[in-house]
């Protein structure tokens, strides 16, 4: 029974970093979209026609 349990745990285990590992994939798309417009925004106010 000890051995059912380990293998039912371990493939719990997989499937939660499995998952995480999407959750993260998610993550940083997000932040990479989230960086570049905001580089594209203060790339706004970079130029020095918009303060004359």
């Amino acid at each position: 029974m000890k051995e059912v349990e380990k293998v039912k745990n371990m493939q719990e285990l997989t499937k939660e970093v499995t998952d995480m590992r999407k959750e993260l994939e998610s993550l940083k798309e997000v932040l990479s979209g989230l960086i570049q417009v905001m580089m594209d925004h203060n790339d706004q106010f970079n130029d020095e026609d918009e303060y004359n």
